[in-house]
């Protein structure tokens, strides 16, 4: 049976809303992701304690960096820094950022017991993030069968 100009055209509107629908959901996530980033940056300001500073001499401060990260053997040091600076932080009881796996659903108590130490999920990457101790974590995701992955490197 044949179908009408109509129907296939009516069908094809509903095939358009159902995509802008999605993609207005892409878009969304998208708009989270960043400014959860951006609010990760501000905080790593606060953390290496310039957040004091007039914002024309941040901005400015900003791009001197960016000139400098051109080479490599500063990024590497800029790296180690970094991680020195969180392995210490951690040893004050500050945490390290990590990363909670599971290879399936954790319990609703395991869910509680992550978020307790200060982890959030990540709906889009599947996983747990958050600063937090690495023993405390690994001791709980270790009940759970669970996986943790610091974003430190011990170099």
């Amino acid at each position: 049976m044949r179908r009408s100009l109509e129907e296939h055209k009516a069908e094809l509107e509903k095939k358009k809303i159902f995509i802008m629908s999605k993609e207005k959901l892409l878009k969304e996530r998208e708009r989270k992701e960043r400014t959860r980033k951006l609010i990760e940056m501000g905080g790593l300001i606060e953390k290496a304690g310039i957040d004091s500073l007039e914002t024309a001499t941040l901005y400015g401060a900003l791009l001197s960096l960016k000139e400098k990260m051109k080479k490599a053997e500063i990024l590497q040091h800029w790296n180690q820094q970094g991680s020195r600076a969180f392995i210490k932080n951690q040893s004050t009881g500050e945490g390290i950022p990590l990363v909670v796996q599971f290879t399936e659903k954790p319990s609703h108590e395991a869910r509680l017991a992550i978020r307790s130490l200060g982890l959030k999920w990540n709906a889009i990457r599947q996983e747990w993030q958050g600063i937090a101790n690495l023993e405390d974590v690994e001791a709980v995701t270790k009940l759970y069968n669970g996986n943790v992955v610091s974003l430190v490197s011990n170099s």
